[in-house]
């Protein structure tokens, strides 16, 4: 990693806001023991190991001190002189809020911050979700704003890294990104890597784009940054399909999301509907649609599940499922207890039931999807059963809801097309742990814009409508 830094002689202090075990008080360059370093982290047990570690290596001017890292500030770096170069390096850790808080773990920062302050299904959903690595950095970037020379280099999942990049790009003289293999190196399943940062408040040219590389030390394979004031992953790849970008943003919906795959995910074998569990169900057929999962969309399969639709918006209870589908209601019933021990807080003080990412469009007899999971967009269109019931996607999958074929077909042949592709493709994180987002997708223009069936008829209407 410290080759990637480039020159570091001229560092009067570093600071490490979460030093741990001391792994980079260990591998320093030797030259870096004369400079002053300014270590902190909550645990006591690593700040024993890191004040060994620098004693062995003979560092001449260490603090080493328990000390939040939400606590960072200029203040605390009062007596650094600012017009010296300021290195700072760090692993902080890989995890959200939320995660935080389900370790039973009391450092987080507060959430004065307008970031922070979401209500309503976005704070349900996650966007009220913040990583704990960010909050670190950004406070440690209010800490050294008077300096002149700043250099940053923190291992960060990527999409944190991406995003103190684009805070970044205008006001940095450098920044660079390089993937490294986290579950080798940290068992880790996330896509991480080492962001670099040099803040010049000099005579230093601000940088207008981030350097990203397959890793440390590896050649640079693209360019992210603004263009149009819109982020772009790739902008060499950008340039040639830049015209095929949407003046108006198309609303992608998500599939059905339920987290109990293991009893409303129904298996058709022998004539019979089998669950999860091994169980034989007994449901009414007429709400049995074709369910396709994110693989059967990317390898072009047949749907080899149904789902039984009782639910088609988020406005309401479920009405009267024991009068409209006895056998369901009693089957739902059996399984109570599993639905109760869903997690997700979007399921808190809703019927016991309830599904989401269902609405109006769920009834369309036609939809262009594609799985967000692949790294390649295949979009495919989809169409009702043979008995009439609409398709349906799971969660990992995004869709365009349309009332006649040759509309969805013009649409995915649209999107399946070269231009569209390499546009796509110059957007996406293709490494990302989910590649194609609704964010990526709005962006893309849509020949024919897509169709809802009209909202708000009962269930028993929406039932007929769909067959």
């Amino acid at each position: 990693m410290w080759r990637a830094l480039g020159d570091l002689r001229g560092v009067q202090a570093v600071i490490e806001p979460t030093v741990g075990t001391g792994t980079f008080l260990r591998t320093a360059p030797g030259f870096l023991a004369r400079s002053r370093w300014l270590c902190f982290d909550i645990n006591a047990d690593y700040l024993n190991q890191s004040r060994q570690v620098a004693q062995e290596r003979g560092f001449q001017k260490v603090r080493v001190e328990q000390r939040n890292a939400f606590d960072i500030s200029a203040e605390l770096l009062s007596s650094l002189d600012p017009r010296r170069t300021l290195l700072a390096i760090g692993n902080p850790p890989w995890v959200t809020s939320s995660g935080q808080g389900g370790l039973a773990v009391q450092n987080l920062p507060s959430k004065s911050n307008g970031k922070f302050g979401l209500t309503g299904f976005d704070a349900m959903t996650g966007k009220a979700n913040f990583d704990i690595a960010e909050a670190i950095l950004l406070r440690l970037l209010e800490a050294v704003e008077g300096f002149h020379d700043v250099r940053l280099a923190f291992l960060l999942k990527r999409s944190v890294a991406m995003r103190l990049a684009r805070r970044l790009l205008g006001s940095a003289v450098q920044l660079s990104f390089a993937r490294i293999d986290a579950k080798a190196h940290f068992g880790a399943a996330v896509d991480a890597g080492l962001l670099v940062v040099r803040l010049n408040s000099g005579d230093g040219t601000p940088t207008s784009h981030v350097q990203v590389a397959s890793k440390i030390d590896g050649p640079v394979i693209r360019r992210a940054g603004f263009r149009n004031d819109r982020f772009v992953e790739d902008l060499d790849g950008h340039s040639d399909s830049a015209h095929l970008e949407a003046a108006e943003p198309v609303p992608w919906r998500q599939g059905v999301k339920h987290d109990v795959a293991k009893i409303l995910e129904l298996t058709p074998i022998d004539e019979r509907l089998v669950n999860g569990l091994g169980e034989t169900v007994l449901v009414e057929p007429e709400i049995l649609c074709p369910l396709y999962k994110g693989s059967d969309i990317a390898n072009d399969r047949k749907p080899r599940r149904v789902f039984p639709l009782f639910q088609f918006d988020l406005s309401g209870p479920l009405i009267d499922l024991e009068s409209r589908w006895p056998l369901l209601a009693e089957y739902l019933q059996q399984h109570k207890a599993t639905f109760a021990a869903r997690r997700s807080r979007i399921y808190k003080g809703k019927p016991s039931f309830s599904i989401f990412g269902v609405g109006a469009y769920t009834t369309a007899p036609w939809k262009v999807v594609v799985s967000g999971l692949y790294p390649t967009a295949k979009f495919r269109v989809v169409g009702p059963s043979p008995t009439g019931q609409p398709p349906l996607v799971d969660d990992t999958c995004y869709l365009l809801p349309y009332t006649d074929e040759e509309n969805a077909r013009a649409v995915a042949d649209h999107l399946n097309s070269p231009g569209s592709q390499q546009l796509l493709h110059s957007l996406m994180d293709t490494g990302a742990k989910r590649p194609i987002t609704k964010a990526v997708l709005a962006r893309i223009e849509i020949p024919v814009r897509p169709v809802e069936p009209e909202a708000g008829p009962s269930v028993s209407r929406q039932l007929s409508l769909a067959n």
